[in-house]
């Protein structure tokens, strides 16, 4: 009996121990499994962070590449502007129908602005003073005749006629515009206001522009004058048809007389009609947002006119306008 007790508890220890030993295995298993679970999360973990980074690298050179892209295909639609030449042509022709003449009246008070302006159009080439004869040419040509700085039908500039109201006062302000500067040089005679008024009136909203033609006479004179028979002269009203046989005698020295300055403009506006892509520099502008300015560069492919802005919301500005962008064309040049 007792061998059988002893037998039995023996065989119960054996299970035991297979059993703990079984036990302590798989927690081994388990723990080396959970141990190798844990680093291959980590590793996962590690690679998912990498990947993520060269996505957003990747995403970061496509957003990059993208707009590159766009910004090349802008590039490829919108044709380069290349600036051109726009020479000033002669717009008035036997065609042309004039609607408007006057005179200037004041050019002795703004006597200053008047030399400005014919200072610079002499610079720009745009005539020569006293037909471009020198001394010499005078002396030669002229005895008693005079001969004056200006005294010819010539295009030196154009007119603008300024509106100018206060109350019931009416005035048309005349500047003589010389390349892209206005220069106030007088007024209309107030005979002429209501007149030029309506021309304004008329032509304020077309299509339709202006351009003029000016004749100046007079300015600084000189004549070729005999020194000895000076008196003579002054005294014989022949004294201007007389032939000069004996020039460059000694018994007759010639010398060159200068007078003062005194001029007299008169101008006539014709009617133009000019399409919107082909104004020429210098003219004068009025866009469809409210500015007003003279056109200063004119840029091709597509036609664009950079404006210098004198009168709107962007006054003393530089911008760019396009055909499309002119309500009217107020004035063009008319240079030769």
């Amino acid at each position: 009996m007792t061998a059988y007790i002893v037998l039995g508890l023996a065989l119960i220890s054996l299970i035991l121990f297979i059993i703990l030993i079984v036990s302590r295995v798989t927690v081994h298993r388990l723990k080396r499994a959970a141990t190798e679970q844990t680093k291959l999360l980590k590793t996962i973990r590690s690679r998912l962070v990498k990947q993520t980074l060269v996505n957003q690298d990747q995403a970061a050179a496509l957003t990059d590449l993208q707009t590159q892209n766009d910004s090349f295909k802008t590039k490829l639609r919108k044709s380069v502007p290349h600036p051109v030449t726009a020479p000033q042509h002669h717009r008035i022709d036997a065609n042309s129908r004039a609607i408007f003449r006057s005179y200037v009246v004041g050019l002795d008070y703004y006597q200053k602005e008047f030399d400005a302006a014919l200072a610079d159009a002499i610079k720009r080439g745009y005539f020569k003073p006293y037909d471009n004869y020198n001394d010499s040419g005078l002396k030669a040509d002229y005895l008693y005749a005079k001969k004056y700085q200006v005294d010819a039908d010539a295009n030196i500039g154009e007119i603008q006629l300024v509106e100018e109201v206060d109350g019931a006062k009416r005035a048309v302000r005349i500047e003589l515009k010389v390349a892209d500067h206005g220069y106030v040089i007088g007024y209309l005679p107030k005979k002429q206001v209501n007149e030029a008024f309506n021309v304004i009136d008329i032509y304020a909203n077309s299509v339709m522009t202006l351009s003029s033609k000016t004749r100046i006479t007079g300015g600084q004179w000189k004549m070729a004058i005999d020194a000895v028979n000076d008196m003579q002269y002054m005294n014989d009203p022949n004294a201007q048809q007389r032939a000069l046989p004996d020039y460059g005698s000694t018994d007759t020295p010639l010398q060159i007389k200068t007078g003062r300055k005194s001029y007299f403009l008169q101008f006539t506006l014709y009617e133009l009609e000019i399409a919107t892509n082909q104004i020429p520099l210098y003219s004068l502008i009025d866009t469809t947002a409210g500015q007003r300015g003279s056109i200063v560069t004119i840029e091709a492919q597509p036609t664009t006119y950079q404006v210098d802005v004198e009168a709107g919301p962007q006054t003393g500005e530089r911008i760019a306008v396009t055909p499309n962008d002119i309500a009217r064309v107020i004035w063009v040049p008319n240079w030769k």
